[in-house]
């Protein structure tokens, strides 16, 4: 009798210790297959079919899923990744390009919203136009000490834009904002729903896929079984009625959200239009492109509001067909112009100041 209590007494010890291995199995062999990932190199990646132009969602160790911006920087990183290029930049504690910002500033803030042109793709910290802008104002000593801040976030609409100034940029107390949006709003929405109809899960289930995003296991798995079952890109877009991530109007109303937020916090907004390589400067003489009369209208969206609201407006866009050197290879990028044009920007914004020295002053 006391043998057979022995033995029973201990079933539910070994049991115990059964569970605990099988509950411990799982996170060692998935450390395991890790280590194994690192040391053999298999390409887990899978290109996004959901967002045409930005892939930000397949890049977690970059970027991370947010329930109202669909994606925002990882804070407080120096990023060197596939998804630049492996070109190398700074995100500060606040989710920005640059050095970390001060809570608050004696100098005149201003901020630049936009997307990847703004953020200053392929361009080093020093030649974006932001930085350069900074340089010029504060080197000319009849202008007011200035500090500028880059929050440009590749892949931005903006829908995205005036949800990102309303829920943070806001905060930084800017005296003045410079936006420029336009590429990302006009390119086609897959599957067709514009980003306005974009329902994302809550946060907490983001920040779960977020971290399984980021193991090698989880991203060959996702690869394997959406290589298999997702449709090809071209069958997901509406070719006859093209669907836009954001539309004319809601273009011209998202600004101007923007606008009036900025407004009624005392902040000044001023509208920067998008440049976009000239047919005749940049293609082959009787160039035709459709992408050039979408960018057009987008831009005319942005001069009407700034005459509808009596915004300012510098029309970048107008200057930029001035020249024939801002893009490095326009059949291949048309959206991002290079340094020299980042140098051209600077210093248009910078004359505009020049000559209107009153717009420089803290709200």
């Amino acid at each position: 009798m006391s043998e057979t209590a022995d033995i029973s007494g201990g079933m539910p010890v070994r049991r115990g210790f059964r569970a605990l291995l099988l509950v411990l199995s799982v996170p060692i062999f998935v450390i395991l297959i890790e280590i194994v990932f690192a040391i053999v190199p298999i390409d887990t990646f899978f290109e996004n079919r959901f967002f045409v132009l930005n892939r930000a969602l397949d890049y977690p160790e970059v970027f991370r899923r947010d329930e109202n911006l669909f994606w925002r920087f990882r804070p407080s990183l120096v990023i060197k990744s596939r998804f630049f290029e492996n070109n190398r930049f700074r995100i500060n504690s606040f989710g920005l390009r640059g050095e970390e910002i001060p809570p608050s500033s004696e100098k005149i803030r201003i901020i630049g919203l936009g997307n990847s042109c703004t953020f200053g793709w392929r361009t080093a910290d020093d030649k974006t136009y932001l930085k350069i802008l900074e340089k010029l104002i504060n080197a000319d000593t009849a202008l007011p000490e200035v500090e500028v801040i880059n929050a440009g976030i590749p892949g931005y609409s903006s829908f995205q834009g005036q949800k990102f100034f309303s829920l943070d940029i806001s905060r930084l107390e800017p005296d003045i904002i410079l936006m420029m949006f336009g590429w990302n709003d006009q390119w086609a929405a897959a599957d067709n729903i514009p980003d306005k109809e974009q329902d994302f899960p809550p946060q907490f289930i983001l920040d779960l896929r977020d971290f399984v995003s980021r193991l090698k296991i989880y991203r060959l798995m996702r690869k394997i079984i959406l290589s298999a079952t997702e449709k090809p890109l071209d069958e997901t877009l509406n070719k006859k009625h093209q669907v836009n991530r954001v539309d004319f109007e809601d273009f011209y109303k998202n600004l101007n959200n923007i606008i009036q937020t900025a407004g009624k916090e005392g902040s000044q907004a001023i509208i920067l239009t998008s440049p976009i390589p000239s047919l005749e400067n940049y293609y082959p003489p009787g160039s035709r492109s459709k992408m050039h009369i979408y960018h057009e209208l987008y831009n005319n969206q942005a001069r009407l509001l700034a005459s509808d609201t009596e915004t300012a407006l510098i029309d970048v866009s107008a200057e930029f067909d001035k020249y024939i050197n801002l893009f490095d290879d326009a059949g291949i990028d048309p959206i991002h112009f290079n340094a020299e044009g980042h140098r051209v920007l600077a210093e248009q914004i910078y004359f505009y100041f020049k000559n209107n020295p009153g717009v420089l002053s803290k709200k």
